[in-house]
């Protein structure tokens, strides 16, 4: 056996023991001078180019999968390339197209290979990919070629309307033009549909399917996106009950219930993934989220950076490290772990973080880039809006408009926690804190948050109602005893309530005069500076 073959005998015995990164490594490192290799058989170079393929497709990473396929065929030594050896790359190139949503470039491909030698997966695939692109005829051709191969392919009796003993229009509801699709070609148009942030019509096609794990977890993710929280949550916990593990939404499921401020559930979901498997990222994101809610923030941002290393292409992996670096004020660092995480999978969660990082960081040009591309995507979406209207609210020109956008956020959803934040802060900025009081008084009702609270307390403390700040402080301290803001704004109103009991000597923050707002508040740092007043 020569060192390629040993490479290859390697790289899959890596694969097999699910140690996809170490494959990766000595894919990446080793493999490419042996597909360049003149003094080694061409069938060699093509077993390392699918065991390097095969790595990469293991790894989620099939964008690089595609270009190392596409540059070994495009070289001159295609043309020493036997007919079997075509087809095997072109199978692969398009399977890689497939999972990128290329569906008319994998039908495409697929066509390459002679009707004679096309396989039952072949014939499935491109009958799937027919159908995604509405070619309707083209779809029921393929199914119809697809049955002759295989005559219990239900996926082909459910298009073309038939019963499984061969008869038209066995199913209730089954139509011979094939207007319904069978199940995996739905979900995956509602996945497809998802990428493009339209999650309004993605429930609506998933909502029409039967109840399958994925299906559940992809419809609480839009419901999640769109703000329905407590709808998401029971698709979550449905989808859980039909797969504990194997589901790769479980990362957003822990950020649901974080924001909830649910900690003992986000403990239980990251505890559980992890005792069924540890090789996950899903089980170590939702720790982070735990450990972000307790305050702990480099052991979140610790367990981060472990999910991130056994899934490098685990895109809730990079949204958790961006929260803990959010928390930490490393704004930059958050607008790059944001980055990363919307790279690997665009939503309105990665455009969201996006926005608040940059206006955080104080580049506002940057985040209202980001916030006009999720409002075009999401046109009528309260976050949209209020993405753009945060960041609008951060230029003395646009206040108004801002202001606009923010109350038609509220209208839209008023449980939109963005929209009050931002408006109760340009009521601030405008000295009008009663305004900002009466705000979040009457949007509290819809957003009973710990961090709900405490904004409320933040802003009680500016009027100048102690009482009130202290009893709010409270509140969030009983729904989240971890609140680090709301206990450091409890201590300072009670210091300002009853002065003769602190020892003015020890502590000087006891001179502050009560005008001044508190050093942690959230709203003092999101004030209009007149250094930003050409940011955008």
């Amino acid at each position: 056996m020569n060192d390629a073959e040993t490479l290859v005998a390697e790289i899959h015995e890596l694969l097999a023991s699910d140690l996809g990164e170490s494959a990766q490594l000595l894919a990446d490192l080793t493999c490419p001078p042996h597909l360049h290799s003149p003094h080694l058989p061409l069938a060699t170079r093509v077993s390392v180019l699918t065991a390097h393929t095969a790595v990469l497709t293991h790894q989620s990473q099939h964008r690089r999968a595609l270009a190392l396929l596409t540059d070994f065929v495009s070289t001159p030594q295609r043309a020493q390339l036997t007919g079997a050896q075509l087809e095997h790359i072109a199978r692969q190139i398009a399977h890689a197209r497939w999972h990128l949503g290329e569906h008319d470039m994998c039908l495409a491909q697929l066509r390459q290979i002679p009707r004679a030698h096309r396989s039952v997966a072949d014939l499935a695939r491109m009958a799937r990919c027919a159908a995604l692109l509405h070619h309707q005829e083209d779809a029921a051709q393929l199914y119809a070629e697809l049955l002759r191969l295989q005559p219990r392919a239900t996926e082909a009796l459910a298009y073309l309307g038939r019963s499984p003993t061969g008869n038209v229009g066995g199913g209730s509801g089954s139509k011979v033009d094939g207007a319904v699709y069978h199940e995996p070609a739905k979900l995956a148009a509602a996945r497809a549909m998802v990428s493009n942030l339209q999650y309004a019509g993605a429930a609506d096609v998933l909502r029409r399917m039967r109840v399958q794990a994925p299906v559940a977890a992809l419809h609480a993710t839009c419901h999640m996106m769109l703000g329905n929280t407590r709808r998401a949550r029971a698709l979550y916990q449905r989808a859980r009950q039909l797969d504990p593990a194997g589901l790769s939404e479980m990362g957003l499921y822990a950020e649901l219930l974080a924001s909830a401020g649910d900690r003992l559930d986000v403990y239980s979901l990251g505890a559980d993934l992890l005792r069924i498997d540890q090789t996950r990222a899903a089980g170590w994101v939702a720790m982070a989220r735990y450990f972000l809610c307790l305050g702990q923030l480099q052991e979140a941002l610790a367990l981060a950076w472990k999910a991130q290393g056994l899934e490098p292409s685990c895109a809730d992996a990079y949204s958790a490290e961006g929260s803990v670096q959010m928390a930490l004020g490393a704004f930059d660092d958050a607008c790059e772990a944001y980055l990363r995480a919307h790279m690997l999978g665009r939503s309105a969660g990665t455009f969201r973080g996006l926005v608040q990082a940059h206006v955080r960081a104080g580049r506002f040009k940057e985040a209202f880039v980001y916030a006009k591309e999720m409002a075009e995507l999401m046109p009528r979406s309260a976050p949209a809006l209020a993405a753009v209207g945060l960041v609008l609210s951060h230029s003395p020109e646009s206040t108004d408009k801002a202001q606009r956008l923010l109350l038609a956020a509220l209208d839209i959803d008023p449980a939109c926690n963005d929209a009050v934040a931002a408006l109760a802060s340009l009521h601030v900025a405008a000295g009008s804190v009663d305004e900002a009081v009466e705000l979040v008084e009457k949007y509290l009702p819809h957003n009973d948050s710990d961090d709900m609270y405490t904004r409320y307390a933040d802003l009680l403390t500016l009027a100048n109602r102690l009482p009130q700040a202290a009893a709010n402080y409270t509140t969030a301290l009983t729904i989240n005893p971890e609140n680090e803001r709301a206990r450091v704004g409890f201590d300072r109103v009670d210091k300002l309530m009853h002065p003769d009991a602190a020892d003015d000597d020890d502590d000087p923050n006891n001179n502050d005069d009560q005008e001044n707002p508190p050093e942690h508040m959230e709203y003092a740092d999101e004030l209009v500076d007149e250094e930003d007043d050409d940011a955008l």
